[in-house]
């Protein structure tokens, strides 16, 4: 049940945040008066018309709960499967230009078209350049319209910021997997919780022995924690690690503290422990082959809380850290991904990518109020959205805006453009295909890991 609660949740915001940055497309288009044929909840295939307003804009529901979608008029242009007498495909330039200069226009069929079909073609390639459609506005203004949820994605991190700054936020987690130097607050590293008292580190360490070691036949197990080598008080993992490598081959008397019963130490604090000696002998490389754990916990009592200024200085801190660490983190994956230094690498990348699903899922696991951390969560998808919207990738707002000016450029060199409508219209498509495929793979696999997760704990409970 619960994991329906976190998927549900985690589609509900992810919609918003699209809705407000498809939103911003859409309020553009109209200022500029670029007709919106269809304002689209999730993808299709459409499930219903919901109803059409008095600008002919259709608001639809489909079928595939990823996001929202504002389809402007050029869009979808018409396009046409006709040939010249060489039997090469025309692109709409060169169709029109034929059909004008009365040349041959030839079907699929290699048969001349008719004088009614090539006037119906010729309405049809005029109403790609109506007065509006996108392409026929000025350049300037098909680059505010693509660009124009920018502000507005970077406005919303920031007011939430600014807010939870002011009144309370605590991190959400702790980010032990992508190496970074940036002094993020709501996801900061090991080094930076255990500096700022997130993480308080206790004496003594945690010993997670492998199966058939030296460790495992000694009789520790999971999570004992040692409080004494040889009658010398651990304090961390170099005081036993120090005391384990001196005495290769020489019988070591470990102090343990064990919760009894099997109680999970992790996931409870109502365990009770009790003390016992074991004897262990590293073998000749000062190995005893088990995990050395550090004894640390989690603040539950840390909070960030500033008045004004300060909350206004730690929300423009905060939001400049997550956009740079946005991009750490696709450039870390990416080079994991095509450029793998070991085998776990490429999955760790794989597991690495995750739609919103799992992010939420964090609530049932975060340090923080799960309202709180909603908001949180808000802020930092629109702006990994921010991010992400402005690579120079094909269906992407970042590559409309770059097609845009470089089409500008050319044009007001050699008087064209460098790819014709058509064309851009069959990569931008050939592209959001994919996206949807990789988008509809990565919430599966999202959905997956919950449920694997969920079983799994259910399954030691038990």
């Amino acid at each position: 049940m619960f994991v329906f609660i976190w998927i549900v949740i985690a589609i509900i915001v992810f919609s918003i945040i699209i809705l407000i940055h498809e939103y911003w497309h859409f309020k553009a288009a109209r200022i500029f008066k670029v007709k919106v044929e269809e304002f689209g909840l999730w993808i299709p295939p459409k499930a219903k018309k919901i109803y059409t307003d008095k600008h002919w804009t259709d608001y639809t529901l489909n079928w595939l709960p990823l996001w929202w979608f504002v389809k402007m008029k050029w869009e979808n242009i018409n396009t046409f499967n006709l040939y010249n007498k060489n039997k090469q495909l025309y692109n709409n330039e060169e169709l029109e230009n034929a059909i004008k200069n009365n040349l041959e226009v030839l079907n699929e069929s290699w048969e001349e078209i008719s004088e009614i079909e090539k006037k119906e073609i010729l309405k049809k390639l005029k109403d790609n350049y109506s007065c509006d459609s996108l392409i026929n506005k000025p350049a300037w203004q098909q680059g505010i319209i693509v660009l124009a949820w920018v502000f507005m994605n970077f406005l919303l991190a920031v007011v939430i910021f600014s807010v939870l700054f002011m009144i309370w936020i605590s991190p959400i987690w702790i980010n032990n997997k992508i190496e970074t130097n940036l002094d993020m607050k709501l996801i900061p590293t090991v080094e930076k919780a255990i500096d700022s008292w997130l993480i308080i580190k206790n004496p003594w360490v945690y010993l997670s022995p492998l199966e058939w070691s030296i460790a495992s036949e000694a009789w520790i197990k999971d999570f004992d924690l040692v409080l004494k080598a040889n009658d010398k008080i651990i304090l961390n993992q170099e005081d036993l690690k120090e005391i384990i490598s001196n005495s290769p081959l020489s019988e070591i008397n470990l102090k343990i503290q064990r919760a009894v019963d099997n109680c999970d130490v992790q996931k409870r604090n109502d365990c009770v422990f009790e003390n016992i000696n074991i004897k262990i002998t590293p073998n000749e490389q000062w190995l005893i082959w088990s995990y050395l754990i550090p004894n640390m916990k989690i603040n539950e009592d840390f909070k960030y809380k500033y008045s004004l200024f300060p909350a206004i200085k730690a929300w423009i801190t905060e939001t400049y850290n997550q956009i740079l660490f946005t991009f750490e983190a696709l450039k870390m994956i990416l080079k994991k991904l095509l450029f793998p230094e070991t085998k776990i690498e490429r999955q760790e990348a794989i597991d690495s990518i995750a739609w919103p699903i799992w992010m939420v899922d964090f609530m049932s696991r975060s340090y923080t109020n799960w309202i709180i951390f909603i908001l949180i969560i808000w802020a930092i998808i629109s702006i990994n959205l921010w991010v992400f919207n402005l690579i120079p990738i094909p269906a992407l707002d970042g590559w409309r805006f770059l097609f845009i000016v470089i089409n500008w450029s050319i044009q007001k060199i050699f008087w064209k453009k460098a790819i014709n409508e058509q064309t851009e219209w069959l990569i931008h498509f050939s592209f959001f295909i994919f996206l949807i495929a990789l988008s509809i793979l990565i919430a599966y696999n999202d959905i997956w890991r919950i449920i694997d997760r969920n079983s799994n704990e259910v399954i030691q409970d038990k």
